[in-house]
């Protein structure tokens, strides 16, 4: 597996391309914002672009969206199946707050706890992490790129905005809930192996273990 992360948009969220080496099959990970620099890395790399993934829907997420759908129309969109009615609507995933445009979007799929999503040889597993939103979800796979961070993984988790370095995702917005996010990190995050690789939604990468420790929040195990 390789990832190249990019921090895009307003809010420096983290987008991650991330694809199978033997296949070339790629997938982009919350592109919150639209870059050429994106585009770039897929054909400099010669990668095909399956799939476009969502942890959630708001907008500093989702902005790149509708314009790679355009450059990319091959490749589906897919989102957690509790994320629709908030996709759908852009006051509520706060799109035009966020970017200043108003986004409509339909996944072509929507995921639940234990889908796998393939690109060649690389299963990316789906964990249903909500409590940000009401149908957020994380991707999980026991692999890992050793050039992305210093150290070595059994696997990595890409967590949206439900984990953090050193913190969790907001709960304020609508369809946030505190005790369910809590929920989601603790039975679903935490269940996951120590020296997994955690690459979320906003700042940087942390291990399963090092939150499972240190984490102000859901912490000191």
């Amino acid at each position: 597996m390789r990832v190249l992360a990019f921090a895009l948009g307003m809010n420096g969220t983290n987008c991650f391309l991330v694809w199978d080496e033997a296949s070339k099959e790629a997938a982009l990970v919350d592109p919150g914002a639209y870059a050429g620099e994106l585009v770039q890395a897929i054909a400099d790399n010669g990668l095909t672009l399956k799939y476009v993934l969502l942890t959630h829907g708001h907008g500093d997420h989702i902005g790149g969206v509708p314009r790679l759908q355009k450059e990319f129309p091959d490749a589906q969109l897919l989102a957690g199946e509790a994320e629709a009615d908030l996709l759908a609507d852009p006051l509520w995933n706060l799109s035009r707050d966020i970017g200043g445009q108003a986004i409509t979007l339909t996944a072509d799929r929507l995921l639940k706890q234990g889908d796998e999503v393939a690109l060649g040889g690389l299963a990316l597993r789906v964990l249903e992490t909500p409590g940000h939103t009401p149908g957020g979800i994380s991707f999980y796979t026991e692999d890992a790129d050793p050039t992305l961070a210093r150290g070595t993984y059994s696997g990595t988790v890409f967590s949206g905005d439900t984990l953090f370095h050193a913190s969790i995702g907001r709960t304020d917005f609508r369809g946030g809930d505190f005790c369910v996010l809590e929920d989601s990190i603790r039975k679903k995050l935490y269940a996951l192996p120590d020296d997994t690789l955690v690459l979320p939604g906003h700042m940087g990468a942390t291990t399963i273990g090092y939150e499972k420790a240190h984490n102000p929040f859901f912490g000191g195990e």
